[in-house]
């Protein structure tokens, strides 16, 4: 009988090699499975976070920059994560959620307001928690224009004339908003002349001549009004753009939506004797009402999130300490 010792010296059929192989490599690989305990929880929590879309507008911009992340960052550790979803603006996103195709949004509370009173949108998404940071409205014309008042530049127009102005195209929220003042200012509608450009292509188009105004709504510190602030004529070394006043009317001013003020007038920019003006409403978590009833607990999550997450917001997106005092409940 063969000693113990002498078995592994015994020679091994062939049909058994490749198979000692296989065990040899998955022995070496097992140990790399899981480096540690703190590996294995890490992936374990990252499997059990439900990640949610949320529309929420260009990715470079306040609402999937600043408010998604900021609301993650309270949401993620009890297993929530809202994942940023581009879209033309307000106006599409809330098309999506009124379709079904979204669950949740983060857009202008103006454009909710007037998009969840239609008959194809009543009662399907109602706003969640409080309003997050301030969109602010922003008329941009070129520098040498003469008038420092939007509505100005209209009474200066010649018999027959129109304003062309681009507020960002279809499904952007700024194109709502403007439409918004005009239908509240009669005299003006029939004089504004609303193109179809997007940022993209308007800034240059107005540089061009080839319109005479752009309309948007953003976050005061948008990389796009520091491109408009900060784009200078390259032989003069002067400021090719600026803003003109367009301060909501008295009748916009007191238009309400659950409860709060839509509207407030910001200030752009201020002189040493004038300040430049505008219209502004506050951007706000949208949610289907369907889902909000099924996902009661989820719902709450990321409605506190945003509750605890609102200094952090508003300072990043460049508002005042006290802009909240504009949309109180009244």
């Amino acid at each position: 009988m063969a000693r113990r010792d002498d078995l592994w010296s015994w020679p091994m059929p062939p049909v058994f090699r490749p198979l000692l192989v296989v065990s040899a490599l998955l022995a070496l690989a097992g140990p790399t499975a899981a480096d540690s305990l703190s590996d294995r929880r890490a992936s374990k929590d990252s499997a059990t976070v439900a990640d949610i879309e949320v529309a929420c507008g260009k990715l470079d911009k306040e609402n999937c920059a600043i408010v998604a992340p900021e609301i993650n960052a309270k949401t993620v550790p009890v297993g929530v994560r809202l994942k940023p979803l581009e879209s033309k603006g307000s106006v599409e996103s809330l098309n999506g959620l009124c379709d079904g195709d979204i669950q949740i949004a983060i857009v202008q509370a103006d454009v909710l307001a007037r998009r969840a009173a239609k008959p194809d949108c009543a009662g399907k998404v109602v706003g969640l928690g409080s309003p997050l940071y301030p969109y602010q409205g922003f008329m941009v014309v070129r520098e040498e224009t003469r008038e420092d008042k939007f509505g100005d530049m209209i009474g200066a127009l010649k018999p027959g004339a129109v304003l062309r102005v681009a507020a960002g195209g279809a499904g952007s929220g700024g194109e709502a908003t403007l439409r918004a003042v005009l239908a509240n200012a009669p005299e003006w509608k029939q004089l504004i002349d609303i193109q179809p450009d997007s940022s993209a292509t308007a800034l240059n188009k107005l540089r061009d001549r080839e319109i005479d105004a752009f309309f948007v709504m953003d976050g005061p510190k948008s990389p796009l009004l520091q491109e408009v602030r900060e784009t200078l004529d390259p032989k003069t070394k002067k400021r090719v753009f600026k803003f003109v006043d367009l301060r909501p009317s008295e009748r916009l001013l007191a238009v309400t939506f659950n409860g709060r003020p839509l509207y407030a007038t910001a200030t752009l920019e201020s002189g040493w004797f004038s300040a430049i003006k505008s219209i502004s409403t506050p951007a706000v978590i949208a949610i289907r009402d369907d889902y909000y009833r099924a996902q009661l607990g989820l719902a709450a999550k990321i409605r506190q999130a945003a509750e605890d997450a609102l200094p952090a917001i508003a300072a990043k997106a460049g508002a005042r300490p006290n802009w909240r005092d504009d949309f109180e409940r009244r």
